[in-house]
């Protein structure tokens, strides 16, 4: 077993956590066994899949904020894109994640978190996987672990490849990432194909579907057949596999097609789980034991209730006072939708505060109902239907029997959340806005959009021209077109620049022998 799979295995197996259902992700609750044990037991490797969930959903052994998870890293894509703008305050990754100054570069720590994040999950599902079918326990039991293993695994190359290479469409010949695919990988492998990739994270995705046919999961946290339909869908979106995706997310849809109202929608996405929300179909809880602290969406968009006050600690729960949606954002909405809930923060004397737009489409008001001090542990989100039903209506646009029924599920989705309906002039691009619109800051649009898309970044600093909603100075000044001196200053990237991308982190380049710094990503162009 080489260093880095013995370094996570011992990771594994110190926060190896009790394997109730009413405990599962408690951080405080840990288990040390013995290596022999952990590999040729079904209970003990269950264990190590319950470690894994721990670091897929919260990265307790890594850094916080955009990167405290899936529910933390959900933010961004969407910080790369044109929709959200981002104060300074505090500084942080969620700070430099929007800026695109040197953040996506091996100098910086952000590639490096993203790219150790990722791996850690997946070693440990490597663990998992080399030795589930040799271990005691019965047959149901080892194909439901090594489904979730399959389907996690897959979940973390996607948004690997996603970050560490242009899209598929134009890519599937360059390099990829490192698939590391058991315990015994040496630490020294090469790169694979963007293609060679996809396919991997296709096959775990469909073994993984096969595997856990027949299991019901007991918390909303675990991935089940529906989960895994849904990833496929994205996957297969990204690949242009049409049929593929439509299928894919039509299965989810099915059994999920009951959409938000607009009460639910406007309740702040923060009870995702008790309020019985019928589209939210994967969803994770916080608790005093697992919580994010300071690390969810809930913590950055600036949009505590002005009876507050202005400070981090003014709140019902602790803020960074970062997120302000972009008047391009607002522009997309009639003030009629359901999902108009922008305001101003008119009280603040600040010119570049009061004038940009609050959002509370993800607001919190803790555990202390509503009073200053209360703990961030909200319900959080991780995969809606409404998502299938905008990826069945994109995939059907493409496909020219099933053009109609595109507009239709473009429809359907729209008249749920009170807005015009299409009329399909302009089908492909109503979808992208719709998307947008319904899924910012879900972890699946923003530069993800962009790229697959291959759609340029256009920011619109703040200026006259759009009421000073524009984007603040540090958002555009590192993108191309910029000029201080213009009227009504915009940044740009064009479509497939690397500077949307990370380099490939110094560390990775300095202990693998089997790549070298010709396998680097630019820092910019196509």
């Amino acid at each position: 077993m080489n260093k880095i799979i013995r370094t996570t295995l011992a990771a594994a197996l110190v926060g190896l956590m009790s394997v109730s259902c009413s405990d599962q992700l408690n951080t405080g609750s840990y288990t040390d066994i013995e290596d022999a044990e952990v590999l040729y037991s079904v209970p003990q490797l269950n264990k190590v899949l319950v470690s894994t969930y721990k670091q897929l959903l919260f990265n307790s052994d890594g850094e916080d904020r955009v990167f405290a998870g899936l529910a933390g890293f959900a933010m961004y894509p969407d910080l790369g894109g044109a929709d959200v703008t981002s104060t300074q305050n505090m500084g942080g990754n969620q700070c430099t994640s929007y800026e695109y100054s040197n953040d996506r570069t091996l100098a910086d720590k952000n590639p490096e978190r993203i790219w150790f994040m990722c791996y850690n999950v997946i070693n440990r599902c490597n663990i998992i996987l080399s030795h589930i079918d040799d271990a005691d326990g019965s047959d149901s039991q080892k194909k439901d672990i090594k489904g979730q293993a399959q389907a996690i695994r897959a979940l973390m190359y996607f948004h690997l490849i996603q970050n560490f290479q242009q899209t598929y469409a134009i890519a599937k010949q360059k390099r990829g990432v490192i698939l590391r695919l058991t315990d015994e990988d040496e630490n020294s492998m090469p790169f694979s194909t963007v293609e060679r990739v996809y396919a991997q994270i296709v096959e775990d995705l469909n073994n993984a579907k096969s595997n856990l046919s027949n299991w019901s999961r007991n918390e909303p946290y675990e991935v089940n057949t529906d989960v895994v339909n849904g990833i496929l869908a994205r996957v297969y979106l990204v690949m242009n596999n049409w049929s593929g995706a439509y299928d894919a997310a039509k299965a989810v849809y099915a059994n999920h097609s009951t959409l938000m109202t607009r009460d639910q929608w406007r309740s702040g996405f923060d009870k995702m789980i008790s309020s019985g929300i019928a589209e939210v179909f994967w969803a994770m809880p916080t608790t005093d034991n697992n919580n994010l602290g300071g690390g969810t969406v809930f913590n950055f968009w600036y949009n505590q209730d002005t009876s507050y006050g202005e400070g981090f600690n003014d709140g019902p729960i602790y803020g960074f006072l970062n997120f302000f949606a972009t008047q391009q954002y607002v522009d997309l909405f009639e003030t009629t939708d359901d999902r108009y809930m922008f305001w101003h923060r008119d009280g603040n004397v600040d010119p570049e505060i009061n004038t940009k737009w609050a959002y509370d489409k993800f607001k919190h008001y803790g555990d202390a109902n509503g009073t200053q001090g209360g703990n961030t542990r909200p319900e959080i989100s991780l995969m809606r239907s409404s998502e299938m039903l905008l990826i069945m209506a994109e995939a059907a646009a493409n496909m020219p029997e099933k053009r109609g029924e595109a507009l239709s599920l473009l429809n359907t989705l729209q008249r749920a959340r009170n807005a015009t309906p299409s009329n399909g002039s302009d089908l492909l691009e109503d979808i992208y806005k719709e998307r947008r619109k319904e899924l910012l800051m879900e972890g699946c649009s923003g530069i993800y959009d962009l790229l697959r898309l291959q759609k340029p970044l256009i920011r619109e600093m703040a200026c006259d021209a759009n009421n000073n909603a524009g984007h603040f100075r540090w958002g555009v000044q590192y993108l191309d077109g910029y000029s201080a001196t213009d009227a009504a200053p915009v940044g740009r990237l064009e479509s497939n620049d690397y500077h949307f991308l990370c380099q490939i982190p110094e560390s990775e380049l300095l202990t693998n022998k089997a790549i070298s710094t010709s396998d680097q990503n630019p820092f910019k162009g196509q």
